[in-house]
């Protein structure tokens, strides 16, 4: 039972790119989309197959892109090759992009330390949830990760050869993360290399000098871009640019977007590096003869940060200003953290380690716990499979509709394959279980991961697709597609920026508003509250007609939705 395995570059390069392959390219498509943003991202590369345009396609009848096209580019090209856009086309960008960022972690950090701890630091961050998360998203948050880490790995490279020449992969990392996300995605590397470079006493002139010239060289391909994109969408696309990369960091923005105090971004961290918290946590609290882990005293903090090996070094200071970044605009979201997570995965790894090495108990307490989570999840499932949970005591409650469908989808049946992957976590979460006590300690880590890996694929390829297809809209747009295959939806919604992105995805962006066109006659989608509004204001000029009332609340408008057929008076 004891795990032995002698670990070097080259087949802890392959363990970790099977681990990744498996735990996220099998699973992309299991989920319908049921939030908003996957699908508004998604119907942009629908727009730009449908109408040729690259550049500034709209979408969802009158929506211009407010983000640069580069996920949309790669879920196109991708999705020219599949034939059409999928759930899994719009998410493979993301999820390769993971792929591709971990591994590339990987070599930097094997081939500067140990093999071992830049294997456990790769699977600590796909295992992370919020890292996790994001890779089985359609959203531009781990493209923008991979290109802006990238960069930062080739700078820390482009430092220890003396920064001679031109480092071409650093500035197509940072022209990538600028036709992403925006100019921060070009800033910011360039500021966490400067740092450093000025805490490893490089020349101001030389460190700002060249990190100057690449972040401008960095801005040519993008700068092509903005400039065809304002041909096309004129001061509109202007605003919206200048609203997005300086209102957002200002918080001068005309609306409220993800506005979040100063101490959100620790919480996020905190739980976003789920479930490794808790062993952190595990590891402060005394457990019998061993004592609790202390932190060092502040006092030596400095000489000690200046005595650091550079790439200890490099690491933090990436993680503190990105981290501080971040924390000056009003406008705060988990994913803004994303870049860190990587690094911060370097010093987890790294602590791991040293519990191991010190025989510490709470890394017995954490394995009991992770494997306990594998048991219990799956015995839940199979007695919902079995029909056995009670349905009855989620009547009455606020949501009772939307839980007593995610049960229902639980309940499916699974085919074999799928009975495996969801077997795999409780096979080795009970090994684990009952062999405990005669591990050591590095193979108890060892099986730790390994039983974290298999919940996240019984998670991925079971749990999580059957209950995000309960949430999602799909069911109005196949109602749609019955009654109306072809021709324009309309839609009332009063809130700006705001769409039936999901519906209008799955009947192939025909939704437009009502205020776009003022048709004589079609078929209407609006919210329940939102009707009880405009449907009077409105009632003097069309006459309408209900259709179907959708009872479960949309993914988009958390509202239920009626649809209406109309014509005019």
């Amino acid at each position: 039972m004891q795990l032995r395995l002698t670990l070097t570059p080259k087949n802890g390069f392959w363990i970790l790119a099977a681990l990744l392959t498996l735990t996220f390219i099998p699973y992309l498509g299991e989920a319908l989309f049921s939030t908003k943003g996957e699908p508004r991202e998604a119907i942009v590369a629908v727009s730009m197959l449908d109408s040729g345009n690259w550049i500034l396609p709209v979408s969802n009848g009158d929506i211009m892109p407010y983000k640069p096209p580069m996920l949309a580019w790669c879920i196109a090209t991708l999705s020219l090759i599949a034939g059409h856009v999928t759930e899994f086309t719009s998410r493979l960008p993301s999820a390769i992009a993971l792929i591709a960022m971990l591994l590339w972690g990987f070599r930097f950090y094997s081939s500067r330390g140990s093999a071992m701890q830049a294997l456990i630091a790769g699977v600590i961050s796909f295992t992370a949830f919020e890292v996790f998360r994001a890779g089985y998203a359609c959203r531009v948050d781990m493209l923008l990760t991979m290109f802006m880490v990238g960069a930062l790995y080739s700078l820390y490279t482009y430092w220890e050869q003396d920064m001679k020449g031109i480092p071409w992969l650093a500035v197509l990392m940072m022209s990538g993360a600028c036709l992403t996300k925006g100019p921060v995605g070009v800033f910011l590397p360039c500021l966490c290399a400067g740092v450093f470079m000025l805490c490893r006493k490089v020349r101001w002139t030389a460190a700002v000098g060249r990190l100057t010239g690449l972040g401008l060289l960095s801005l040519v391909i993008p700068a092509a871009w903005y400039i065809l994109a304002y041909m096309q969408g004129g001061e509109r696309f202007l605003d919206l640019a200048l609203e997005e990369n300086v209102g957002r960091m200002t918080g001068s923005m005309s609306y409220e977007s993800h506005e979040n105090p100063f101490w959100y971004n620790f919480i996020t961290v905190i739980s976003g590096y789920a479930p490794y918290t808790l062993l952190l946590i595990f590891a402060l609290i005394p457990w019998g003869k061993v004592n609790a882990l202390v932190p060092p005293r502040i006092r030596g903090w400095w000489a000690e940060f200046r005595a650091m090996h550079p790439l200890r070094q490099f690491s933090l200071l990436c993680i503190v200003i990105i981290f501080v970044f971040y924390c000056i605009p009003k406008s705060k979201r988990s994913v803004y953290l994303l870049p860190i997570y990587p690094f911060l995965a370097f010093f987890i790894a790294d602590f791991v380690m040293y519990l191991v090495n010190l025989r510490h108990r709470s890394v017995k307490i954490y394995a009991a716990l992770i494997s306990s989570v594998a048991v219990i999840a799956y015995i839940a499932f199979v007695v919902i499979q079995c029909g056995l949970f009670p349905t009855g005591i989620l009547k009455g409650g606020k949501h009772a509709l939307e839980q007593t469908m995610m049960v229902i989808s639980l309940s499916s049946r699974l085919s074999p394959v799928l009975w495996t992957v969801v077997s795999l976590s409780v096979v080795a979460g009970a090994v684990m279980l009952v062999k405990l006590r005669r591990l050591t300690y590095r193979s108890t880590l060892l099986g730790t991961l390994l039983t974290t890996v298999l919940i996240y694929w019984a998670f991925a390829g079971v749990y999580q697709p059957r209950i995000m297809n309960a949430k999602s809209d799909k069911p109005i747009a196949e109602f749609i597609d019955r009654i109306h295959p072809e021709g324009p939806v309309y839609s009332y919604i009063d809130t700006d920026q705001m769409r039936f992105f999901t519906t209008n995805f799955y009947v192939g962006d025909r939704i437009r508003p009502i205020e776009l066109d003022d048709p004589d006659s079609g078929l209407l989608l609006v919210g329940v509250r939102q009707a009880k509004e405009w449907l009077p204001a409105n009632a003097d000029r069309y006459e309408f007609t209900l259709v179907k009332h959708f009872r479960a609340r949309s993914c988009d408008m958390r509202d239920q939705i009626l649809l209406l057929s109309f014509h005019k008076k």
